[in-house]
């Protein structure tokens, strides 16, 4: 082969490299595109969605604002009335007491834990079960006797505790409750009082919420 044919064939070859890369990149955007306007938009999603708000996967901007990150303020839409009595909020880490412990997990920030499109642990936490380790290690290993043994995620598996309210397993509740049975007839959840500042529910608009945003 001389040195002419083969310089030809580099190039042939170079250029059908080249072709099958642009078609292919026409193609990836014509799909992409042709998925956007038909809102077609869980194939943009870079993950599993959580049960929680697999309602609304396809709704992106019922979270997401542009390419910002979530904020705390858009999760509160939804679940500002749950986190009026919220035992890890961000007063308690704002307390010099507990600043160092934001060393361990950034609590101040919802998607700390509740981070959506990647691998769940169950109840919409993406972190370990063992989390409450980051700041609870000593309750296990001799802070607490009651706890000696237990493992790391045992607050996670044994269903005493729940990170956002644990008013169940207080001394005060404990006391006011020891006349009652230890299990319920029936399962059901207690009564709770919440208030919130919202005064009247605002009015769904599912052509935004659950269609892809287009009316």
């Amino acid at each position: 082969m001389t040195a002419n044919t083969r310089r030809r064939f580099r190039i042939g070859n170079l250029l059908s490299v080249k072709t099958a890369v642009v078609t292919l990149c026409l193609l990836l955007t014509c799909w992409l595109g042709a998925a956007f306007a038909t809102d077609h938009k869980t194939v943009f999603l870079p993950g599993t969605t959580s049960d929680g708000h697999v309602l609304f996967e396809a709704s992106c901007a019922s979270c997401h604002e542009g390419f910002k990150p979530v904020s705390n303020e858009t999760c509160l839409r939804c679940h500002e009335a749950e986190m009026a009595t919220d035992a890890h909020g961000a007063k308690k880490f704002r307390d010099p007491r507990w600043a160092g412990d934001l060393e361990k997990i950034a609590a101040l920030t919802c998607t700390t834990c509740h981070n959506e499109h990647v691998h769940m642990f169950g109840r919409g936490v993406n972190l370990k079960p063992d989390l409450c380790m980051a700041c609870h290690q000593g309750i296990i290993e001799g802070d607490l006797k009651s706890h000696d043994g237990f493992t790391a995620d045992g607050c996670w598996t044994a269903g005493c505790h729940n990170y956002h309210d644990h008013r169940t397993i207080s001394t005060g509740f404990l006391r006011q409750n020891l006349d009652q049975p230890d299990f319920m007839p029936q399962p059901a959840l207690p009564v709770r009082t919440v208030t919130t500042k919202v005064q009247t529910a605002p009015k769904p608009d599912l052509s935004q919420e659950f269609k892809g945003g287009r009316s």
